[in-house]
């Protein structure tokens, strides 16, 4: 209980990203399957079974995650707050959770006993897109609430048919062999339409809120809520230039031609990819005051350059002994509520420069590999295939060294430590870089020649950078706290693309795409590299 009360923000954002997923699944999904699926399917195809069993599970994921979800904010607001379990009954967030899961539950009961779709569905898509308006911004507006309220929901609706039923294709692309070819290139034109028009409305209608919530350059990039908007707007021109590359194949009528549904099922791997991590960053967003509201204390274009200026790399790093005495759970809880200033000067000059001591070798190791993994690609350089080597030294380094107030190097012990938030994240990415490490290097030199096992390292690194999108660093003060987040978001949209464009260099796709992933992953991870080496908190 202490540790989702000391981390109520990144438990809040998962929840909250969990939901706005297995919501557009399902709303994708029901549409794809009433509406885009051609009928009648072949007997034996295999698709009207797996795409309900999908349905059924993103149904019983969005009960489960909005059962955890209210149970947890009314958690914090009867332990914060003072309130009792009937001053909630009438909060938004319960009555949005209330319908989402009664309607959730409606309908997995009726998908059991039927797995054909049928038109009726799509009532569905009224509650299931009412329960999500319900907890936006929009919806605590007091002002142009309305038309806010309509913009979000025409938003969550673009992306849901757009991502959320782009699973639904991949799997019908899966039983091209199963399904005849005039069903597939029949579903892959209605699909494409449909998506073209989503993004169309998906677009329109996120530049709409984006000009409200923001209404200023300065809010943009002067907001932690600007910068989270940013990324999102840098990994949905990623998404668009994929969606573009099967919507001119499909134009160009070569649907019949099994190379070129091949690249369309890769591809959409890479959109499913990218997409629910743009879903992930929207939850990062909601959990943001909009820019508009935050008119005081914003970065200006000259801090953050003089930030940004290039510094030589820390090192070394102070005594341990020059560290802060570590507190309890119950008191790092409590100092949540502490002053700016106060908040400040617990955050002193040795725990930054150890910050930044942490930062800058993870940086040198990953520039090296990333250079490592450029140079592997030629045969006379075929040692440096065994640059994912280097990451092991990352990985010890960041066990040991990362948190000088557990152990080793500090009186937390080493269970113990597993209480701590940051310690945790930091336990996490340790396994997540081991993981890869074993899986990439064996897959470099030969040892190993498993085509999932060559995907343990892309897929590590996408998911490290969409978990990153969560990170938060409470430093107390914004413009400080702001910086940070700058950088860890930088890099947080380096490594999905990283990890995507590494999974579609190995997933069989040939040609210029194939080409221009193998170089987009190694270079971006010497940006990554270069954005570590040089960061700083003050």
């Amino acid at each position: 209980m202490l540790w989702f009360l000391r981390d109520y923000a990144l438990a809040a954002v998962i929840l909250r990203a969990a939901t706005l997923a297995f919501d557009a699944l399902l709303i994708g999904g029901v549409f794809f399957c009433a509406v885009l699926l051609p009928s009648p399917l072949p007997e034996g195809s295999g698709f009207p079974r797996r795409a309900s069993k999908l349905l059924r599970a993103a149904g019983l994921g969005l009960i489960v995650t909005q059962i955890c979800f209210i149970a947890l904010d009314s958690a914090m607001l009867i332990g914060a707050g003072g309130l009792h379990v009937q001053d909630l009954l009438t909060a938004n967030y319960v009555l949005a959770g209330a319908l989402l899961i009664l309607t959730a539950a409606v309908f997995v009961l009726l998908s059991r006993s039927r797995r054909t779709a049928h038109p009726a569905w799509l009532l569905f898509l009224v509650p299931l897109l009412g329960g999500i308006v319900w907890t936006s911004h929009s919806a605590s507006r007091l002002d142009h609430r309305i038309p806010l309220m309509i913009l979000t929901a025409l938003h969550q609706l673009g992306a849901a048919i757009w991502i959320g039923g782009m699973p639904f294709l991949w799997l019908l692309l899966g039983s091209a062999s199963a399904i005849g070819s005039d069903a597939i290139v029949r579903a892959v034109r209605r699909y494409s339409t449909a998506a073209l028009v989503s993004v169309l409305v998906l677009v329109a209608a996120g530049l709409s809120l984006g000009w409200f919530y923001t209404q200023s350059w300065s809010a943009v990039y002067g907001t932690a809520y600007g910068v989270v908007l940013l990324a999102k707007a840098a990994m949905l021109v990623g998404l668009l230039v994929l969606g573009a590359g099967n919507f001119l194949l499909i134009r160009r009528g070569q649907l019949h031609l099994p190379p070129s549904l091949l690249r369309i099922a890769r591809f959409s791997e890479l959109e499913i990819g990218i997409g629910f991590t743009i879903i992930l960053a929207a939850a990062s967003l909601t959990a943001q005051p909009p820019a508009v509201d935050l008119v005081q204390n914003r970065l200006t274009l000259p801090e953050i350059a003089a930030r940004m200026t290039p510094q030589w790399p820390r090192l070394t790093t102070p005594p341990i002994s020059a560290m802060p005495p570590v507190q309890t759970m119950h008191k790092e809880i409590e100092s949540d509520a502490m002053s700016p200033d106060d908040a400040s000067h617990a955050n002193n000059r040795v725990e930054r420069a150890w910050s930044g001591y942490n930062h800058h070798w993870a940086g040198i190791v990953v520039l090296a590999a990333g250079l490592l993994a450029l140079l592997g690609k030629w045969d006379r350089a075929r040692w440096a295939r065994h640059w994912p080597l280097a990451f092991l030294g990352l990985a010890i380094f960041l066990f040991l060294r990362a948190d000088p107030e557990a152990w080793p190097l500090g009186p937390r012990g080493f269970w113990a430590s597993f209480y701590n938030p940051e310690d945790l994240e930091h336990r996490v990415f340790v396994l997540l870089i081991l993981s890869f490490v074993a899986f990439e290097w064996s897959v470099q030199t030969g040892r190993l020649v498993s085509r999932k096992a060559a995907l343990v390292f892309p897929a590590a690194c996408a998911l490290g950078g969409a978990f990153l999108l969560t990170h938060n660093h409470s430093l107390g003060n914004i413009k400080e706290e702001l910086l940070t987040e700058i950088s860890h978001t930088a890099i947080a949209v380096c490594a999905v693309f990283a990890g995507w464009s590494r999974w579609l260099e190995l997933r069989g796709v040939r040609g210029r795409a194939k080409y221009m992933a193998a170089w987009i992953w190694p270079v971006c991870l010497m940006l990554i590299g270069l954005i570590l080496l040089n960061y700083r908190e003050a």
